[in-house]
């Protein structure tokens, strides 16, 4: 039997009421609360037994007080002459327990609970809710402004999906928060006024904290799932380590802020080494892994079978097969290759970026470089299009004028021409579409015959 349970915690620090009756179910039901952490909750298995909760709140109080603070101490004083014990805090929420029956109750001011609940919120749920609310915003209206801007790279960016439903969902919870807690301070002050209790919270900020939590888990797997169908499988592994990381980072700041704590470090040393501490880990775990990822794919030691040197270049012991090769193309078998293939995109649109050089016996390098780009929808090819054709347009040198799409065996072809002026040339470089797959494909060393065309038309089209 399992004696301890983690609970992922979707309470507002304003909703004391919710989180006593939620404690005390919990204990009812066998389950003690043990630590309050930055995400979830700890309980420890115990006897089944009738205790009731009890949550006041400390405005000065702080996550980065040195324990045993002064002014909780005198907190707790106070109520074990009640009967009321501590279990755990939340920020400025104190959290209490009473197993006696009709235990006396720990707040009896509704305005002094409501006056000390507004000064707490003030000090961290707001202030923090309000920074996390313009800094969505902004991002999420950066978002907004490559969705009109380029909405064919957001569209084909995982990582761009991933993060811009991130954005928008922080948008409206953060949001829904802040004007949450405004109408129950509202409602709880007019009731105050009138002799009554501070207002409920209400289950629909917990559904909503919770439903956002799901969202966030689906998103997250449809991230891995996408980044895993669509790039390589060490990009993959790199993903899941990356976000592993990231977690323990988190972990191990918390696990400091509380030693520094039981160690009787002061607020502003706390916060300070705390801080400092998030430097060095973000370097050490995040930066580390980028720096070995990169030693890794650099060295070669995640290419597969190895590579030799050869006229001091580097060669593929065994080149990977490519959906479309030089040789396809020359008919010639060339003694030294060299390959590299990567994937990337997303759910939409994937995007398959090939590169090939090799050295002929007579030791003259031929390359041949291009990207398949594949449409989860048809609607989508006329936006990929226009947004691969005017990507190097930018810069006025570079342009594209249709050519004949038959030898290509495609429904549309372009090929690319410079012109700065002085010089005025078609470049080796062709987009070729077909009504699900747009193909880059550059030919710099190969001036390719209308036999060529329908072999790079073939092979590329059902690559």
């Amino acid at each position: 039997m399992n004696r301890k349970k983690r609970e992922f915690c979707t309470y507002l620090n304003f909703d004391y009421r919710g989180v006593e009756e939620h404690l005390a179910k919990m204990a009812a039901r066998g389950w003690r609360l043990e630590k309050v952490g930055p995400w979830f909750w700890t309980y420890r298995r115990a006897e089944p037994a009738q205790a009731a909760y009890a949550v006041t709140y400390l405005p000065s109080a702080s996550q980065y007080d040195p324990e045993p603070s002064e002014t909780r101490e005198s907190l707790e004083e106070l109520c074990a002459a009640a009967g009321w014990e501590p279990v755990a805090e939340w920020a400025q929420m104190q959290i209490f327990v009473n197993e006696r029956p009709d235990p006396l109750p720990l707040e009896t001011d509704e305005s002094v609970r409501l006056a000390a609940i507004h000064r707490s919120m003030k000090k961290g749920f707001l202030r923090w809710g309000a920074v996390m609310l313009v800094l969505a915003l902004v991002m999420a209206g950066l978002q907004v402004k490559t969705l009109l801007t380029d909405p064919f790279h957001l569209l084909s960016s995982s990582s761009g999906l991933f993060s811009a439903a991130l954005w928008d969902l922080l948008v409206i919870l953060q949001t829904a928060n802040l004007l949450g807690y405004w109408r129950w301070y509202r409602k709880s002050a007019q009731s105050v006024a009138q002799g009554g209790p501070c207002a409920a919270a209400g289950r629909g900020l917990r559904l909503l904290n919770l439903i956002a939590l799901w969202l966030v888990g689906i998103c997250l797997v449809l991230y891995l799932a996408a980044t895993a169908a669509t790039a390589e499988s060490d990009q993959s592994v790199f993903m899941v380590c990356y976000l592993a990381l990231f977690g323990l980072m988190v972990f191990l700041l918390d696990r400091i802020r509380r030693a520094l704590r039981r160690q009787g470090v002061s607020r502003r040393k706390n916060l300070a080494i705390t801080l400092v501490m998030d430097v060095v880990l973000s370097v050490v775990l995040v930066g580390g892994l980028f720096t070995a990822y990169g030693i890794l794919r650099f060295s070669g030691v995640l290419d597969g079978d190895g590579t030799y040197i050869y006229e001091h270049r580097e060669w593929d012991t065994s080149p990977e097969p490519l959906p479309l090769t030089l040789e396809d193309l020359t008919g010639e078998a060339y003694p030294h290759v060299r390959r590299n293939r990567y994937g990337s995109g997303s759910f939409l649109v994937r995007e398959d970026h090939c590169w090939e050089t090799v050295l002929d016996a007579a030791d003259d390098g031929m390359s041949l470089d291009y990207t398949i780009t594949t449409l989860a929808l048809p609607s989508l090819r006329d936006l990929a299009a226009e947004s691969i054709l005017t990507e190097w347009t930018d810069r006025g040198y570079y342009d594209w004028v249709e050519a004949d799409p038959a030898p290509w065996g495609a429904d549309a072809a372009y090929r690319q021409i410079f012109d700065d002026g002085w010089d005025r040339f078609l470049t080796g470089d062709y987009l070729l579409c077909w009504p699900d797959r747009i193909v880059e494909i550059s030919l710099t060393d190969l001036e390719p015959t209308p036999g060529q065309m329908a072999v790079i038309g073939e092979k590329l089209q059902n690559a």
